[in-house]
């Protein structure tokens, strides 16, 4: 891959398992810096080993994106550890399934206090930090297939994920008018067999075959997918894109 990310520095959220695991591992084998965050300490060092064994440094920064001011915080202690900042992975999400009728307001705001406000945050903060440092920065949101269909039981998160998707676009718009500019995009992931799957389904293979039988690639998703797509929409061979989808599915959403 020739993501052209060597020494520039990368802040990915979630990152205590699934994709923000995978992603900070996929950046250390490209040679970039890596501040990983999440609110597991003990998840979150053992991603800060895994990453530097595949590569370069990683930080780990103990860190909720529901945090307002923590964002503040955890910018300025990526920057005094690496130097400027020069792209944001929001991956730190929510998700559950529940039937609209038994979808309580508690439900939903909790979910949309992730998703929403947190990616919100980080976008905010990232633009701040990148005016700052005179950096031309990228950001990648990463949204769902769900947030660009429709699916039974989910009416929460498939806000959500639709939030993200609209919220990308408009921010992309506002961060092409930045000197330098800022470019934003959102990768929309199917089914990936992480613990946001498990923990609501189970870890079973005969699962993993169902989901991929109803796949047309026939295929389940693996988080380490998820990671080489934002490498490239982080690095130098995505310049002109900005405030697309990206749609990583297996063809679920094409079907």
């Amino acid at each position: 891959m020739s993501a052209n990310l060597k020494d520039r520095t990368i802040v990915v959220t979630g990152a205590t398992k699934g994709i923000g695991r995978a992603t900070a591992a996929a950046l250390t084998r490209e040679g970039a810096r890596v501040v990983a965050t999440g609110r597991d300490r003990a998840a979150g060092e053992e991603t800060r080993r895994r990453a530097e064994a595949a590569g370069s440094a990683c930080l780990f920064i103990e860190h909720d994106v529901r945090d307002e001011n923590g964002w503040e915080t955890m910018f300025a202690a990526a920057e005094k550890q690496f130097g400027p900042v020069h792209g944001l992975v929001n991956n730190a999400g929510a998700f559950f399934v529940k039937p609209l009728a038994d979808t309580s307001e508690a439900d939903f705001d909790a979910i949309y206090e992730t998703n929403v406000e947190g990616t919100f945050l980080g976008i905010r903060e990232a633009f701040r930090w990148f005016k700052r440092s005179g950096t031309a920065g990228a950001i990648v949101n990463v949204s769902s297939l769900m947030g660009q269909v429709g699916f039974p039981n989910a009416v929460a998160y498939c806000a959500t994920k639709g939030a993200i998707t609209a919220m990308t676009k408009t921010a992309a718009l506002e961060g092409a008018q930045m000197s330098p500019k800022v470019r934003v995009n959102s990768l929309h992931p199917g089914v990936i067999w992480t613990p946001m799957i498990t923990d609501q389904f189970g870890d079973d293979p005969a699962l993993q075959e169902a989901f991929a039988a109803e796949t047309p690639l026939r295929m389940i998703g693996r988080p380490e997918y998820m990671a080489d797509a934002i490498l490239f929409l982080l690095g130098d061979d995505a310049l002109l894109m900005t405030g697309a989808e990206l749609t990583a599915d297996g063809g679920r959403g094409a079907d």
